[in-house]
């Protein structure tokens, strides 16, 4: 008799979890408890989500890296490239072409010992100065930099001199020894490296002619060249340009280079023949961005520099900042339009600057309403006593309007009265008729004319733009007049002087 033994209900049985091993769970069958330990387990190994929206106030543990990140940013605006193509599938802009060739040219003077001059050519805020710099600091050794500019040097033996100071501290020797040195050891407010007085222009091809000889391959950088070509006899650009085509290879020259810097357009035409036959005619051109996305490309990449310890979470959040903060169709608007006004690209770095410096862990990000304020500065400045002037001031403020318009935009109180009186002389032979009668302009001595442009100086309608020298009188010192037309224009429609609306309109 068979026995049938119960069978006995199979139990799950669980796997045995090895040290280390996350994946194997004791628990048995897919129970809630399984599910819900999963998910905690993925939410702990992976890396949180970005933000979706930005917070009003920083959290506590972020404002060090807030204030990471305007350090790293003021930096950047102050030593980055002015353009980016790489961001830009386009062909390679005028700058980026001209740094290219600068470097080949610099790098032949300074490996190969070659003679190389050249003109640097574009508007103002191109980046001219940034190339160059660029140029010398990618260069694989260290040269003699001469650093000279036409508005301090105004004829060549100031240039001479500035030459041997600078050769001098850079080389270590002493040049020009047998002119006679100012004593300034007396003098507690002077330089403490001494400087030899203004040696005669005879010293000026010896010493240029030393350039190639020197330990190191020198550079001479001319800014504003121009002006140097303006000098009599253009004894220091012959000088220069002399040498460096003379300067061969395999003569035991060390390298000269000559690097000419303006925005004249026609500043090879005022090089006479003696100085055009030495110079090689090689031009760089450089020029400001053609559209409005480089700027905002280039805001976006400095904006957008990173920084150390910064952490995901920061990282990701200032992104998602900068993303709204260039994405706001005002912001756009505000930028298109000082790009219409302006190419220079200072100016964008500029307007940056506060942005980024007024970032507060209660503002942590940057918005419109800080690009509206930085921009406020730049505009023209609103005078709220205007509508409370005299009639003699809106009389000058009127013939500054002329001058202006004529294309003088620094005047002298000299140039205003005198355009007053031509238009007293106008006014009173053909005076506004009005129902039978003649409206004239009145009348203004010129003490009182004196007296409200002496009230408009300090009211800050009228800005110095020339140091005050005794041997200038009053009213030939030249000012640039700050209030602008429209808000001029405002003033005299509201007055409802008839002759003062004729002759302001006269000048529009």
């Amino acid at each position: 008799m068979r026995v049938e033994t119960p069978a006995t209900p199979r139990t799950t049985r669980s796997k045995r979890a090895r040290p280390g091993d996350h994946s194997a769970i004791q628990v048995s069958g897919n129970s809630p408890e399984n599910s819900v330990a999963s998910r905690k387990l993925h939410h702990a190994n992976s890396p949180p989500p970005p933000p979706q929206s930005l917070p009003q106030v920083l959290p506590a543990h972020l404002t060090t890296c807030l204030r990471l990140q305007q350090r790293a940013t003021l930096a950047s605006l102050q030593t980055s490239s002015a353009f980016a193509d790489e961001d830009i599938d386009e062909p390679p802009s005028a700058n980026a072409t001209a740094s290219r060739q600068l470097q080949d040219l610099l790098c032949g003077s300074v490996t190969r010992g070659e003679g190389n001059s050249c003109l640097f050519l574009g508007p103002r805020g191109s980046g001219k100065t940034k190339i160059i710099e660029q140029a010398i600091k990618s260069l694989p050794q260290q040269p003699i930099i001469v650093r000279l500019s036409g508005h301090v040097q105004h004829n060549d033996r100031l240039a001479l001199r500035e030459v041997a100071r600078q050769l001098s501290l850079q080389t270590g020797r002493s040049f020009l020894d047998d002119v006679d040195v100012v004593d300034e050891s007396s003098n507690l407010f002077s330089d403490p490296i001494p400087s030899a007085s203004l040696p005669p222009p005879s010293h000026l091809p010896a010493l240029v002619s030393l350039l190639p000889t020197l330990s190191r391959p020198t550079i001479v950088i001319l800014d504003a060249f121009d002006l140097f070509a303006q000098h009599p006899r253009q004894s220091l650009l012959y000088c220069l340009l002399d040498t460096v085509q003379s300067c061969r290879v395999g003569q035991g020259s060390n390298g000269l280079a000559v690097v000419g810097v303006t925005s004249r357009l026609d500043a090879i035409n005022l090089l006479e023949k003696r100085v055009k036959s030495r110079f090689s005619g090689r031009v760089l051109r450089t020029a400001p961005p053609v559209k409005s996305c480089h700027w905002m490309s280039l805001s976006r990449r400095l904006l957008c520099v990173p920084i150390d310890n910064g952490g995901e979470e920061w990282t990701d959040m200032w992104k998602l900042a900068v993303d709204t903060f260039l994405t706001d169709r005002k912001v756009a608007e505000v930028i298109a339009d000082i790009f219409a006004l302006t190419r220079d690209v200072r100016t964008l770095q500029n307007l940056l600057v506060r942005v980024v410096a007024d970032l507060r862990p209660s503002s942590p990000f940057p918005t419109l309403s800080q690009l509206t304020s930085s921009l406020a500065p730049h505009r023209g400045a609103h005078f709220r006593d205007a509508y409370s002037l005299s009639y003699p001031s809106i009389c000058l403020l009127i013939a500054t309007m002329h001058a202006q318009t004529a294309g003088h935009e620094q005047v002298t109180f000299e140039m205003l009265y005198e355009m007053f009186r031509e238009q007293l002389r106008a006014s009173a032979a053909a005076p506004v008729q009005i129902e039978g009668g003649s409206i004239g302009m009145a009348r203004c001595t010129r003490e009182v004319l004196m007296t409200n442009f002496e009230r408009l100086l300090v009211a800050g309608m009228f800005l110095r733009v020339a140091s005050p020298s005794v041997n200038v009188a009053p009213e030939f010192v030249r000012y640039r007049c700050l209030v602008e037309r429209e808000s001029l224009k405002k003033v005299v429609d509201t007055t409802g002087q008839t002759s003062l609306k004729k002759w302001f309109y006269k000048a529009s």
